[in-house]
């Protein structure tokens, strides 16, 4: 049925999470805030929420990749000009740029989807810190392509972007794809917007809700039970 496998990246393929804490406390550890589990937490929440708003089309790429922190800073007390801001979100970008652990399961439901079906990465993320993140893992030959928002100029969920993305790959063919992503307002709505049958990655038990996706799974190699 299908030929063309499309995974997300951060936390379907790249535990992000992971990546996020170790290279904010790359980061913070030598700033007056210091870390600990309650700031990441802080940063967690102000970021996620400002991707959701970049998915919205409320905020711009330049702008999130700063503004996160200076929110962050600023709700525990703290200023941060637009300099320091510039400084600090250079420097997080560059210690997640070298993070590249993945979700257990990862490597190996991979090796065995590939020798089957055409495998594509579709990511929403800055372009070169993907790149590097991804040239770091075991995934990188299994894959033909990483389509990344940051060098297409659209992301996901916009149909513009998966309509590049069969564009680019030569077979218009709707039927023959399957989205896998653990985002129900990026990976998810964005498949069916484009016409995509969708697998929502759910390994935290939330519930897919309405969003209706035409399979569920709760580790990667389960996607192995289904294709």
């Amino acid at each position: 049925m299908y030929q063309y496998l499309l995974f997300d990246a951060d936390n379907t393929l790249l535990d992000f999470d992971l990546a996020e804490q170790e290279a904010l406390h790359r980061t913070l550890i030598h700033t007056p805030l210091g870390y600990s589990n309650a700031i990441f937490q802080m940063y967690h929440t102000i970021n996620d929420l400002m991707w959701k708003q970049l998915e919205r089309g409320e905020t711009t790429r330049e702008r999130l990749r700063t503004e996160r922190f200076v929110q962050l800073y600023k709700t525990l007390g703290y200023s941060l000009d637009s300099s320091g801001a510039e400084a600090v979100a250079s420097t997080f970008l560059e210690h997640m740029s070298e993070q590249s652990m993945l979700v257990d399961g990862a490597l190996e439901t991979v090796a065995v989807l590939a020798k089957k079906y055409a495998l594509y990465i579709v990511t929403n993320a800055t372009a070169w810190v993907q790149k590097k993140r991804m040239a770091r893992t075991p995934l990188a030959p299994y894959f033909q392509k990483v389509y990344i928002s940051h060098d297409m100029g659209c992301a996901k969920p916009e149909r513009l972007f998966f309509d590049k993305v069969l564009a680019d790959i030569g077979d218009n063919r709707r039927e023959a794809y399957l989205v896998i992503g653990d985002s129900l307002s990026s990976d998810i709505a964005g498949a069916r917007g484009a016409g995509l049958d969708s697998c929502y990655f759910d390994p935290k038990g939330i519930g897919c809700g309405s969003a209706s996706p035409k399979w569920t799974i709760h580790t990667l190699p389960q996607l192995l039970d289904i294709l």
